[in-house]
């Protein structure tokens, strides 16, 4: 009887974590860690890893571990951590490392070219939801954009953040209230959900059908990207921020809308936005002392761009907490 890529995928991280296998379960305690890949088969289209661990020590592992497994393609899901490390070869056979889950959704089609190294010394927890490949290019294919990525076999990457439905319906998966008698069910319908989101958001993008066709080189716009969230004070020059990150500004431009959907000015603009709800919410600034903390010329030019963003503004936000 031939072996299901379910049981396939399975033993592949069973001999990764050194594991033994319980059920549909993959538990380890040992010199490696302690965790534990649960696994859940829906039906032949989807399938899903849910994994929850602890390392002692960093494990690295090569793309040709799991790329037996070729009926379905993975949509990761991952909580944010600069700890865990993707390695993708790009056109010239060169290793390109960048941070492989931020809190986002990624899918790419060079799976076999990728390999994979988790870090030590933290909780870690991510996702694979597997869709049989069918079934994933039937859902492309109700995207005028996302269908041109499979006229060709040309590399592609596509991430994107998590919206707060997205974050809920991850956490869900690990939240107590799943773990009782319906969890195939409740996750099942978390898994839906989540790739639902993930295919609508990547409908909503302008121009996906040559942005995500490209020779990789995302660690660059990965460093951009951390650059960019840790820098709320001021706005960020282009020209330094791509000498930064060793790429023409022109490149560093294209490479980011490409992989996150949104200019840099925006996406800068969104990370100081919402950092300026949580100030608002702890209500330990004025709206002064915020529009200063995080780079906004005035006020009035920081409640604009709050009110562009969120149909509001900053002082009607605050009224409505008290509320």
């Amino acid at each position: 009887m031939e072996q299901r890529d379910f049981d396939k995928a399975l033993e592949a991280w069973g001999r990764i974590f050194n594991g033994k296998r319980v059920e549909d379960s993959i538990i380890f305690n040992n010199e490696l860690g302690q965790g534990v890949v649960d696994g859940f088969r829906f039906n032949d289209q989807m399938e899903i890893l849910r994994f929850d661990f602890y390392l002692k020590q960093k494990i690295a592992s090569t793309g040709k571990q799991l790329n037996t497994m070729d009926e379905y393609i993975p949509i990761f899901f991952g909580e944010p951590s600069e700890k865990k490390t993707i390695d993708i070869e790009n056109e010239n056979n060169e290793k390109e490392e960048f941070a492989f889950f931020t809190e986002g959704a990624f899918t790419t089609n060079t799976k076999d070219t990728v390999g994979w190294e988790l870090f030590p010394h933290r909780k870690t927890r991510f996702v694979s939801i597997r869709l049989k490949k069918e079934y994933y290019k039937f859902l492309a294919s109700k995207s005028e954009y996302y269908q041109q990525l499979f006229l060709e076999d040309a590399p592609y990457y596509i991430f994107e953040e998590f919206d707060p439905v997205m974050h809920g319906m991850f956490w869900r998966m690990y939240s107590d209230e799943v773990k009782n008698i319906y969890e195939q069910e409740l996750v099942h319908a978390s898994a839906l959900h989540l790739v639902a989101t993930f295919f609508s958001k990547v409908n909503e993008r302008e121009n996906i059908l040559e942005s995500n066709k490209y020779p990789f080189n995302t660690k660059a716009v990965f460093k951009a990207r951390n650059y960019l969230k840790s820098q709320v004070s001021q706005p960020v020059q282009i020209d330094d921020l791509a000498r930064e990150c060793g790429l023409s500004a022109s490149r560093l431009r294209a490479l980011f809308k490409q992989v996150f959907g949104v200019t840099i000015h925006q996406f800068h603009q969104d990370v100081r936005l919402d950092l300026a709800k949580t100030y608002l919410q702890e209500g330990e600034r004025t709206m002064s002392m915020i529009a200063m903390d995080l780079g906004f010329s005035s006020a009035s030019h920081f409640s604009a761009n709050f009110k562009k963003k969120y149909g509001v503004t900053p002082r009607e936000f605050k009224d409505d907490l008290r509320k």
